[in-house]
């Protein structure tokens, strides 16, 4: 008891007592301090580091946490709600205490007195912290905020209810302050920032009720986010909370960042449109005459503008080259009135042009400026628009979801490792409440084992619940605060332990609740909560006579044998052993490659438990074993004993054979590596118990063997005998040969394959619905649906009849088929009732059953499905996100709204906008439309009513909604598409793919019929020849083996000798004559004849030479595609193969002309080869192949296709303007044609057919001259001008493709797209299959209910006009059309949600569908609001989803390729070697360099020093950044005044730059500029002075001047030079610059689609009418405008608009040919954005993501570029000649004046020492050898291994001879430091010497205390002296820390 008593003594109630003690503990601890400091100022010792110092609270015992479960068990339940003395030991010596709430919620309380009258015991504050604690005072607070958010979100106001919350949550705030006090100690009230928000919401209340403030009740809905914070304790939920936090944290950088290069781009845009955007077409006067005050008045009077209705916005022009021209009869008018957009799109200010900017990086609606801009400026303007986009919008907006997704990523794996401890310190500390008893039953003879331990075993005495328990002399002292818990008698959370809390049924006989090992192998078994304990080897384990005895008595020997024991209790076999069982895990798993790289969780868990200490303790154990479990009870009690057990015969514990078996697939299932390490706990993942259990239940033979008894039948409870009843369907046998005759037929491969058919063609046949269907065509869909229903109610009836229910219920898959079967009978059931019309669409979900056999739909499902949990939580975030601000802006804005367009308001004679604030729908779909990135048109809506306030709304909407929450569903999905998921998710299934199986039995009877036809053939003809007389060959020679394959070559065959391939020797030939090149080819084929076909030969000199296959020069056809490479020279193999470097050397010679098979049985051929002719051919092929392999060809070629591309470029609507243009493109392209057929016909003879037609970019080439061979004939034939040849015309526009091939960087590019093709091509299918459900749905709500009345003008008319249809056919002036995009079928249904999906045209959708009436009646506003929901869900799944797959899987691509693509170098290096390398690679590339010297000229020497002073550059950077805020202070319009003083600043500026130019070129001389940044200021103070200079002489020449002030902008970019301090920002740039090369190739590809695409539009929409998003400066006339349009809609913007005009086949003239066409316009857009907008742009993510994470792990893990620049930097210092080594005594200095991560502070001597840095002649240390060693320092690695000696670059231009090192030098101090010791005794013991001198301590014993000052005075004095000269000495100041220094004498070895 007492016992007991002691270990609950943690729990104690808070008394006055208590509180007493903490006083006198703070007391005491103050006095401890003032003595240990009064010490120390006598100096009489340091001060000591105390322990309580470094104590820190416990992490799991946080305010706000739950009890950790090891506590709740020992927690009293009477203190429960109670105070208590805080069990925390970090709060031991503080004033608090704690109160643990009956949801075990922890609480923490100032043990001060509250408002400094209350004390913790006032029965006041008492019942306040009970009030507070509870869990229902909580959740009333909660559900008052819920119900508060809907009373905010509902239209009317409820002045009552508001003044009823006020009350409330003053209640709650003052419950609060009486429990925790105020504001002045720890935990009260106002120290928690949550209840500031309700501090100030309750405050505001109240002065609210008395002061008119506006409507500030929005704060309240802030208080929702109190929701978060009990949301905290859903596992998931913190992830995403802790996601976004952190992600909010990191994003500062990137903010950063984002400003400035939003700054610049505000600046550049500033100085380039400045009032650009006001330009008018103002119609022409006839009035000659006027006064200038008559013609100012008529140019501003808004009715003579164009166009003259005034709601339409005015017509935007410019008098540039190529801007908007105006109608006639108009002038365009510069600077007239306002800016388009109410005013509110334009730069003319730096606030506006940054929210341009703004606009431009987040891609909203920026199509409008960028025709804005354009219409205005001319076309050359989309350059700025083309880097802002490239740069701004990718770069930055990627940057941000990089940056969500990293800390989403560590956020998930800091909770993983969080959980994985959690469990493992349950584990460790779970005691077991409810106690059950040992299972053992021993003859009562047994006292003592052979290890020694004493067994005391009495009896078995009949009771039923005993406990056994082993005491151990030693408690646990892991966790000196934690209660002393008694560790659970089992392995690490084995099922038993968990399930334990739960108390059994009686009598139940559960397969789970039986122990983790037979009991009576428990007490011989480690124990594993014991952190050190001990395995018995298993020698020991079947020795000890007990068991035996057990065993034979209780079981019989049949139960030995079962155990796998032989007769003297040693294991049967060696292979019984865990080893076998391991390895056979291993070889037998289908994924064995993964298994040789990481040890199963197995095999951790057994090497854990066999390689602990074998000396230890057992500690006290309690086992619980329950009563129902039908075994034979005893009691044990083991006294104090411990095994002791010989180290050597320390051995695994062997298991028996049977477990082995049945472990194998467990083994397969587990065998991913543990993810979690704690050095303290053994390595057991918890799922690993349930494994080790099945082993040894298999190993008894079945499931509770171990249990098997002698006790009578069980008793089966009443819900097994319902079981046995109603659910095992095993009556009869009658029923058992039915039910296989039924399973046989139902699961047949072919039936699987005729329901996949079956619910492909039902799909079909719904989507088939339509609008206007036939009453025919009605009744088959009907009958179809009838048919389809019953065939799969059919199978799924079958299939139970089959499998049985259970069995049947079990696949998930059947209980998905049941579910369909039940809704579709219920759907026929409910047909008639109206409104339910929707249960049709739950037969969409059939189309899902094809996932079980399509891998990659079930694939995405999985994934999905495993992000929905995810994603519930993030939802339920976003949920929340989207609720604050949607209450917070009708709170804001609804009485806005509600006046401005009232009867007495602004706007009283406009519509009322769609997009509003007056009820929480409208508010909530404008913050969802925000969401989806699109708020400047709800802004600009918001700001007409409400003013600027709306900007600060919109943006934090933006910003935190679209670019942080929005950006984490994406993390999820791309942690979802990690690889791991992916495979997992394919092992997962392991039942065969009945589809396939299917397919393949159509196969294999296709190849029976092949092989039986064959056979025949072959019989009849070898009986009509005898078989031919073939010469011997030695079967080693005749076909080489190589890992299964059989490989074989052309010509000679390569024999293989230790891995290496080796060339055999053939005998001559006649064809020795000429040269063979056979022997020079390594090719490896199959042998099968039949392969012979589809495999390259490689005889004579397949290829260029050796540097073509590195791609050092790009080749013709010749140089193969990737694949085809691989395929000539890659050995296919499974498994691992060994690596065996091959070098192939290529010859130049062509390949043979006759193919092996014709030369080996035609000697003719090879006659031919010799004759006169042969040889001629032999040396034309010869001729032809040197040629086409010649450098100049190629480039010849190239220039070819170039100038054949620029030819089609130049072919525009005004090409018939110019005949003789015309006429010389007419020739030019027949000059192309004929140089490509020549070249293709070339290439046949230099390479001949079959390698040529091998080659995809041949085939490309091929088909590409064949289409222009066509063309030839048909004009010569004179049909040219027929339809189907003008078409193919137009496929010459695909000529540009043929520069790819060419062109190195586009080429990778093209080849990492087209391995990506496949899976790119799935997730299309995948979203294919998504979008036809939500289409199909679609038609079923929208189809026919599009159409609408419109008057003459095309507007709709109102429904109290124009009811319905035939009304309105039969009324003048109006007619019945319908909407463009509509869902009149599936087909248009998938055009319009690809329209939502990409948010272009969504809003008129979303308009059309909601004001939908019954069919054919006329549209009313707002009728059908709720379907907006419709469109909500759709773009959660269908956009957010689907669209992001494509981001996934391109990524995940690249993955995987990088992975195949690793050199082989690298594959042979640890990580640790790999960062060195690296950092070594890194460091080859930078040598130090000569320090600037100092001029000897004396003013020289002072400017040298002033400019070379880092506060000469602090103050230019002010200066420049004073520069920028001037700049930004430009306006429009501004007065003369402010434009002359702006003048004089920046003449100033230019001045002040001008000086410190000409200073830095008097201090550097010529070095000035051999630094990059200096030329930049150069050449841009420079330009500046010329612009001041030149400003008036330019405006007289054509020089625009605003080219001058735009170089003023480049000034900012000075500013970058800041970014050297800033590491953050400078690892952003990092990434920028890393990913470069690889966005030029992706961009150069890009513009090769638009290309391409460019010359199809004009060739097909060359004519079009202007109309939609078509105008005089957008359009496909021209190939200026082409791309300009096209690279506008490579970020899918505009491109609605341009389907509008493109499609258009109504408004126009058929005679003018001027129509567009509605199918081709169609498929042209839609092909060009999924290429482009979700490929290409998508690559460009891609890198940007994979480059950014690459770039924080470089910073995080090695060391950047940087820290070598740095290092050389410094080093400059100390070698000012650059001779690249310094002085030895100089080093220690060196590396304490050096920068982190690379400083190694004073003192530094024995580190020096230890890393044995090399000492060279004259005691000098080389300046690479240090850096190496500081290298190998920083990463930790002392192990370099293989690395390449050159991998650190060359040292052979210095003179580098080591003589010793630093460890070398320390220890021969050490030695000569012995010798002298050693020498002196010896002088001293012959009394040559006298005494040693008297130490310190000694001499002053005897001095007086003023002798002794003055020593010490004097001592200081001298001190003083000797640091004055060493400062005089030295070169540089070392760190300025004062530090000890360590001499090298010192008797101490490293």
């Amino acid at each position: 008891m007492e016992e007991e008593e002691n270990e609950v003594s943690i729990f104690q109630l808070f008394t006055r007592e208590s509180m007493f003690a903490i006083e006198q503990r703070i007391a005491e601890e103050k006095a401890n301090r003032k003595a240990e400091r009064e010490a120390a100022e006598e100096g009489e010792e340091e001060e000591p580091q105390r322990e309580e110092d470094e104590l820190k609270p416990d992490e799991q015992l946080e305010i706000g946490k739950k009890l950790p479960t090891y506590m709740q068990n020992d927690f009293p339940r009477e203190l429960m709600g109670k105070p208590i003395e805080d069990f925390d030991d970090y709060y031991a010596n503080k004033l608090s205490f704690a109160v643990v709430a009956r949801d075990w919620t922890i609480f923490r309380f100032s043990a001060t007195k509250a408002l400094y009258i209350l004390t913790p015991f006032n029965p006041l504050r008492k019942i306040s912290i009970c009030i507070l604690t509870h869990p229902i005072f909580n959740l009333c607070v909660i559900l008052t905020i819920i119900v508060n958010c809907v009373f905010m979100a509902m239209n009317e106001s409820f002045p009552t209810m508001e003044k009823v919350f006020t009350v409330i949550y003053t209640v709650e705030a003052c419950v609060k302050i009486l429990s925790r006090g105020y504001i002045m100690k720890d935990f009260t009230y106002l120290r928690d920032p949550w209840n500031w928000l309700d501090f100030s919401v309750i405050s505001l209340a109240y002065i609210t009720m008395f002061v008119k403030l506006g409507n500030l009740s929005a704060l309240r809905t802030f208080r929702v986010l109190r929701a978060l914070k009990t949301v905290a304790v859903i596992p998931g939920l913190k992830t995403i909370v802790g996601a976004l936090l952190e992600a909010v944290r990191r994003l500062r950088d990137v903010m950063i960042l984002t400003v400035f290069m939003l700054s610049i781009f505000a600046l550049i845009g500033m100085q380039m449109y400045m009032g650009a955007l006001r330009s008018k077409c103002v119609l022409n006067t006839d009035n000659d005459n006027m006064t200038d005050d008559e013609y100012f008045n008529y140019v501003w009077d808004r009715d003579n503008w164009y166009p003259h209705d005034k709601f339409v916005e005015p017509f935007l022009c410019g008098n540039s080259t190529g801007a908007g021209d105006c109608p006639e009869n108009h002038t365009c008018i510069p600077e007239l009135h306002s800016n388009p957009n109410f005013n509110y799109t334009s730069f003319d200010h730096f606030g506006v042009a940054l929210l341009c900017a703004f606009r431009l990086m987040t891609q909203d609606y920026w199509e409008n400026l960028y025709m804005l801009v354009l219409r205005a400026n001319g076309p050359w303007n989309c350059l700025y628009f083309m880097i802002v986009i490239l740069l701004g919008s990718f770069y930055l907006v990627n940057l941000i979801l990089a940056i969500v997704a990293m800390s989403y990523d560590e956020q998930q794996k800091q909770d993983k490792a969080d959980e994985e401890n959690e469990a493992i310190e349950l584990a460790m500390n779970s005691p077991e409440p409810h106690m059950g008893t040992i299972t053992v039953v021993v003859p009562p003879g047994m006292t003592r084992s052979p290890t020694g331990s004493n067994l005391s075993l009495p009896p078995y005495n009949g009771k039923d619940k005993e406990t056994a328990s082993i005491q151990s002399e030693k408690p646990s002292e892991d966790h000196p605060h934690h209660p002393t818990v008694k560790p659970s008698f089992s392995l690490p959370g084995s099922p038993f332990n968990s399930r334990g809390k739960k108390k059994p049924k009686h009598g139940s006989q559960n397969a789970d609740r039986q122990p983790l090992v037979p009991p009576y192998l428990e007490i011989f078994l480690p124990f594993a909560d014991e952190s050190n304990a001990v395995t018995p080897s298993s020698d020991e384990m079947y020795n000890v006579d007990t068991l035996k005895k057990y065993l034979t008595n209780v079981h019989g020997r049949s139960s030995l044998a079962s155990l796998g024991l032989r007769n003297d209790g040693r294991p049967s076999s060696r292979r019984n052993s865990v080893a076998s069982l391991l390895s056979r895990a291993s070889h037998g798993s289908r994924r064995s490659q993964h298994s040789n790289k990481t040890p199963s969780k197995l095999e951790v868990l057994t090497r854990t438990m066999s390689k602990h200490k074998s000396q230890h303790l057992m500690p006290e154990v309690y086992v619980d074993r329950c009563k129902s479990d039908d075994v034979l009870y005893a009691r044990c009690e083991l006294e104090e004993q411990s095994w002791e057990l010989n180290d050597t015969q320390h051995r695994k514990y062997y298991l028996s054979q049977p477990a082995i078996q049945g472990s194998q697939s467990e083994g397969e299932k587990k065998s991913h590596p543990n993810s979690c390490r704690t050095p303290s706990v053994p390595d057991v993942d918890m799922k690993d118990v349930t494994v080790i259990r099945e082993l040894l239940e298999t190993a008894s033979g079945h499931r509770g063997s171990f249990m098997s008894s002698d006790m009578g039948e069980p008793v089966i409870p009443l819900k097994d005998r319902l079981y046995l009843k109603f659910c095992s369907w095993t009556c009869c046998p009658c029923w058992l040969m039915f039910q296989k005759g039924v399973a046989w037929f139902i699961l047949d491969a072919f039936v699987d394959l005729f329901i996949t058919i079956c619910i492909l063609v039902n799909t079909a046949f719904m989507g088939a619905d339509h609008y206007g269907m036939s009453e025919n065509l009605e009744n088959i869909l009907k009958n179809g649906n009838y048919v389809f229903t019953a065939i799969f109610a059919t199978e799924a009836f079958l299939k139970v009849i089959a499998l049985g229910p259970v069995v049947y219920l079990k696949d998930r898959w059947n209980c998905f088929d049941g579910i369909i079967v039940f809704l579709s009978f219920l759907e026929l059931a409910l047909d008639g009732v109206s409104g339910l019309s929707v249960l049709r669409s739950f037969r969409l979900l059939r189309v899902f059953k094809l996932a079980k056999s399509w891998p990659t739909l079930n694939m995405l499902i999985s994934i999905v499905a495993k992000t929905v949990g995810t994603l519930g939580n993030l939802t339920f975030v976003l949920g929340i996100v989207v609720f604050i601000f949607a209450v917070m802006g009708q709170q804001l804005f609804a009485e806005s709204y509600t006046f401005e367009y009232g009867p007495n308001g602004t706007y009283s004679d406009e519509e009322f906008p769609r997009w509003n604030f007056t009820d929480f729908l409208h508010s909530f779909m404008i913050v969802f439309r925000v969401l989806c990135g699109e708020w400047i048109e709800s802004m600009w809506g918001c700001r007409r009513v409400a003013g600027i306030h709306c900007i600060p709304f919109f943006l934090m909407t933006m910003v935190l909604g679209n670019l942080v929450v929005l950006n984490l569903f994406l993390a999820c999905l791309l942690s979802a598409f990690g690889a791991d998921s992916l495979q997992d998710s394919g092992t997962e299934e392991a039942e065969p793919n009945k589809l396939l199986e299917a397919i393949s039995r159509f196969k294999r009877f296709g190849s029976w019929v092949k092989v039986n036809i064959i056979v025949c053939v072959k019989v009849k003809m070898q009986r009509k020849s005898k078989p031919p007389i073939l010469p011997v060959v030695s079967p080693s020679l005749s076909r080489v083996e190589r890992n299964g394959k059989e490989p074989i070559s052309d010509g000679p065959t390569p024999v293989i000798r230790n891995g290496k391939l080796e060339k055999t020797h053939e005998p001559p030939t006649p064809t020795a004559t000429k040269p063979t090149a056979d022997s020079a080819t390594i090719s490896v084929k199959d042998l099968d004849k039949q392969s012979e076909s589809s495999t390259r030969p490689a005889s004579r000199a397949t290829l260029k030479s050796h540097k073509d296959m590195d791609g050092s020069s790009s080749g013709s056809c010749s140089t193969l595609s990737d694949d085809a490479k691989e395929r000539l020279n890659m050995v296919d193999a499974e498994g691992d193969p060994e690596i065996n470097e091959v070098d192939v050397v290529f010859a130049n010679y062509p390949d043979d002309c006759w193919c092996q098979i014709l030369r080996k049985r035609c000697a003719c051929c090879i006659r031919f080869e010799n004759s006169d002719l042969g040889k001629k051919w032999w040396n034309l092929r010869c001729k032809a192949f040197a040629m086409v392999e010649h450098n100049y060809f190629e480039s010849f070629i190239i220039i070819m296709i170039l100038a054949s591309s620029l030819a089609l470029a130049i072919e525009d609507i005004y090409l018939p303007e110019r005949p003789i243009l015309e006429d010389i493109l007419y020739y030019l392209d027949k000059v192309f044609t004929t140089v490509f057929i020549i070249e293709m016909f070339i290439k046949w003879v230099a390479f001949g057919y079959k390698k040529y037609f091998t080659d995809a970019w041949c085939w490309l080439d091929f088909i590409i001259v064949l289409i222009s061979i066509v063309m030839l004939v048909a004009e010569s034939m004179r049909i040219g001008e027929v339809g189907a040849f003008k078409a193919m015309r137009t496929l010459r526009a695909l000529r540009p493709l043929r520069a790819i091939s060419r062109w190195e960087g586009m080429r990778v590019v093209v080849n990492a797209l087209i391995k990506a093709i496949p899976s790119i091509f799935n997730v299309l299918l995948v979203c294919l299959v998504f979008w036809l459900i939500f289409g199909i749905v679609g038609v079923q709500f929208f189809s026919g209910k599009f159409h609408k009345c419109v008057n003459m003008e095309g507007i709709k008319v109102e429904p109290t006009e124009i009811a319905n249809r035939s009304m309105c056919n039969s009324t003048e002036g109006y007619k019945w059309i319908n909407a463009r995009v509509n869902f009149d079928n599936v087909l248009n249904a998938y055009l319009a949600l690809f329209q939502v999906a990409t948010y272009k045209g969504w809003t008129l959708i979303m308009d059309d569908a909601i004001d939908i009436t019954k069919m054919d009646d006329q549209p009313s506003r707002e009728n059908s609001i709720l379907y907006y929901l419709y469109f909500v869900f759709f773009i959660i799944f269908g956009s957010f989803f689907t669209l992001n797959l494509f981001i996934g899987v391109i990524i995940d691509n690249f993955n995987q390729q990088k992975k195949k693509a690793g050199g082989s170098l690298e594959l042979f290096m640890t990580e640790d070697q790999k960062k060195y390398y690296k950092a070594m690679k890194r460091m080859a590339s930078k040598a130090p360099q000569k320090s600037i010297p100092r001029p000897e000229m004396k003013i020289a020497a002072m400017i040298f020093d002033i400019t070379s002073n880092q506060m000469f550059d602090i103050g230019i950077m002010l200066v420049i950044m004073l520069n920028m805020v001037t700049m930004a202070m430009e306006h429009y319009k501004q007065t003369d005044l402010f434009t002359n003083v702006l003048y004089y600043i920046n003449l100033s500026f230019i001045i002040i730059f001008t000086i410190e130019c000409l200073l830095k070129i008097i201090g550097l001389r010529q070095y000035y500029f051999k630094i990059p940044w200096n030329i930049f200021d150069f050449v841009v103070v420079v330009l500046s002075v010329l612009g001041i200079a030149l400003s008036d002489a330019m405006e007289a020449f054509f020089v625009s001047p605003t080219l001058l002030r735009v170089v003023r902008v480049f000034r900012v970019g000075r500013v970058l030079r800041l970014v050297k301090s800033a590491k953050g920002i400078r690892t952003l740039l990092f990434s920028l610059a890393v990913s470069l090369p690889a966005l030029f190739n992706i961009g150069l590809l890009l513009f090769l689609v638009m290309f391409i695409y460019a010359t199809f539009g004009m060739n097909f929409f060359m004519h079009v009418k202007h109309t939609g998003g078509l105008d005089d400066c957008f359009n496909f006339e021209t190939f200026g405008r082409s791309i300009i349009l096209l690279f506008q809609m490579c970020t899918s913007a505009g491109w609605d608009g341009a389907l509008a005009g493109l499609s258009n086949e109504e408004d126009c003239e058929e005679e003018d040919k001027n129509c567009g066409s509605y199918t081709m316009a169609v498929f042209y857009l839609v092909t060009y954005l999924v290429i482009s907008f979700l490929v290409v742009v998508n690559m460009y993510i891609a890198v940007i993501l994979e480059n950014f994470s690459q770039a924080t792990e470089d910073v995080q893990q090695g060391l950047t570029p940087d820290d070598f620049d740095m290092y050389y930097e410094k080093w400059e210092k100390f070698d000012p000649d650059a001779t690249q080594f310094i002085a030895l005594e100089k080093l220690s200095d060196f590396v304490d004046y050096l920068e982190e991560p690379l400083r190694l502070p004073k003192p530094n001597h024995f580190l020096l020492v230890k890393l044995d840095i090399a000492i060279c002649e004259g005691d000098t240390c080389f300046c690479r050898d240090i850096l190496d060693a500081l290298t190998k320092n920083f990463l930790g690695t002392s192990d370099t291994g293989d690395i390449p000696a050159d991998a650190g670059g060359p040292k052979e231009n210095v003179e580098y001879k080591p003589i010793s090192s630093t460890l070398m030098r320390q220890k021969e101090h050490y030695a000569a430091r012995l010798i002298q010791k050693a020498y002196r005794a010896y002088r001293r013991r012959r009394g040559e010497l006298g005494a040693p001198p008297m130490s310190y301590d000694e001499a002053m014993a005897d001095t007086t205390p003023q002798e002794k000052q003055e020593i010490e005075k004097k001592g200081e004095e001298n001190d003083d002296q000797r640091e004055k000269k060493e400062d005089e000495n030295e070169v540089i100041t070392p760190s300025e820390q004062k530090t000890v220094e360590l001499g090298p004498d010192s008797d101490v070895v490293a």
